[in-house]
């Protein structure tokens, strides 16, 4: 009879963890297949809260990617989960890792052991923090013992220090803290299981993104290359309209009339116009392909030049100046200086209707990088279209209010991202406009110059 109990318990077992995985398999295969609609796995991992929580049978768990916290569920708090990664990391439980007494393992654990005493955690990158944490709570259990382990031996009344038996049997109860209802040996397995079949999404997709860098990269080439051909073949044309205009204004004057002449106008001036547009896309083209030299600049020096050239432009307008002295960086000298050229010629630009602009030039050295900045009193802009001022042919007011193409912001923003730096804008509409950009303090292995 013990026989065919013992072989009937062990046959319950087994059904019941053969049962247990077939369940946790049907939980893996809708989050895989979550995480595979979507562009990244955490989106698709946390969907369905309940099947992620359900699935390890936790009542909370959090998805750490690329510096990113997702918590779900009843979790510490994130500055505590994240100490719990580091601490994962340092003990080098780079695949799994699970304890259903967590408070007597990890420092500062008592802190949230009423909600996760227990934890299970994968880790889905070998580079990056990236980790997929279940918890469990704490429960508190008694346990009955035959008797209490740690009472004394007592000695016999006549003083012999022969040992004899506990005279007490007595149930002794002993409360377990710290601890949650432990994990399961399929719950663990089908962790594993989870975890590959991320790691598989995760290299999937990054290979994709591989690709199609490769292909925009191979595209953008192409398009350089044919707008570079373009610009440059259009240039002669566009200079034979105004030239022979021009001439035949010069020699035809006494023979045409008032509607001739506006007529010619028109076509100088927009013949005027279409060079422009060619020669900035050549520019905008040229400076994606030419080759970047880094040296020192002293950018105060560079300023005061290009400031020069735009108070004799503009020697009729009153123009207040406030440039303070700028910090020196490394960068491309001819690149750096039509960054100036094109903010300072905005800076006149939107000021025009002002009685007196004001036109402000600071700069600020930072730890990693260097800052700065050109503030007007001008027409300025919505907040909520500064991103589109750095785009190409985009503009925020009339062509025939302001003269320009449209490309001069986005040569700035590719100059600038060209040196590893970044770019952009505040405004507030008649209200003026500050443009900023900054610059590594180092680029490309360069030493500092700053």
């Amino acid at each position: 009879m013990a026989q065919a109990l013992a072989v009937q318990l062990e046959a319950n077992e087994q059904r019941a963890d053969y049962e247990q995985r077939i369940r946790l398999k049907s939980f893996v295969t809708r989050m895989l297949g979550a995480m595979a609609e979507e562009d990244e796995f955490v989106r698709g991992l946390t969907k369905s809260p309940d099947d992620l929580m359900a699935f390890a049978d936790a009542t909370g768990a959090a998805v750490l990617y690329e510096d990113r916290c997702t918590l779900l569920g009843s979790c510490p708090e994130e500055e505590h989960v994240w100490n719990l990664v580091n601490w994962l990391v340092e003990q080098g439980r780079e695949e799994i890792f699970f304890s259903d007494c967590l408070p007597l393992v990890v420092p500062n654990g008592e802190a949230y052991r009423e909600r996760a005493s227990g934890v299970l955690a994968i880790s889905t990158s070998k580079l990056y923090r990236s980790y997929v944490l279940w918890f469990r709570p704490e429960v508190v259990q008694t346990v009955k013992w035959g008797g209490d382990p740690r009472k004394p031996v007592e000695e016999q009344q006549s003083g012999s220090a022969r040992i004899h038996p506990r005279r007490s049997f007595d149930i002794w109860k002993e409360t377990v803290e710290n601890r949650s209802t432990p994990w399961r040996q399929a719950e663990i397995d089908a962790a594993g299981e989870l975890r590959n079949a991320v790691i598989g999404i995760v290299l999937r997709k990054a290979e994709e993104l591989a690709e199609l860098s490769a292909e925009l990269q191979r595209s953008n080439k192409e398009l350089e290359a044919f707008s570079y051909s373009v610009s440059h073949d259009l240039r002669a044309p566009f200079r034979h309209i105004v030239g022979y205009s021009e001439l035949l204004k010069q020699s035809k004057t006494a023979q045409l009339g008032p509607g001739d002449t506006r007529y010619l106008d028109v076509i100088i001036n927009s013949a005027h116009f279409a060079g422009t547009l060619v020669d900035n896309l050549l520019s905008f083209s040229q400076i994606g392909r030419a080759k970047i030299n880094v040296r020192p600049i002293d950018m105060t020096a560079l300023v005061a030049e290009v400031l020069r050239d735009a108070q004799l432009l503009e020697k009729d307008r009153q123009i207040t100046w406030r440039v303070e002295p700028l910090p020196a960086v490394e960068g491309d000298l001819m690149m750096l200086r039509l960054v100036w050229q094109n903010l300072i010629h905005n800076a006149v630009k939107y000021t025009r209707a002002r009685e007196e602009a004001i036109v402000e030039i600071t700069g600020l050295g930072l730890e990693k990088e260097t800052v700065y900045s050109i503030r007007d009193n001008g027409v300025g802009f919505d907040q909520a279209y500064s991103d589109k001022l750095f785009g190409v042919f985009q503009r925020l007011h009339r062509m025939e209010d302001y003269e320009g193409t449209g490309i001069g912001l986005a040569n700035v923003r590719r100059i600038i991202a060209r040196h590893g730096g970044r770019t952009w804008a505040e405004g507030e509409v008649d209200r003026g406009a500050c443009f900023y950009f900054s610059l590594p303090r180092r680029i490309r292995g360069h030493a500092e110059h700053a």
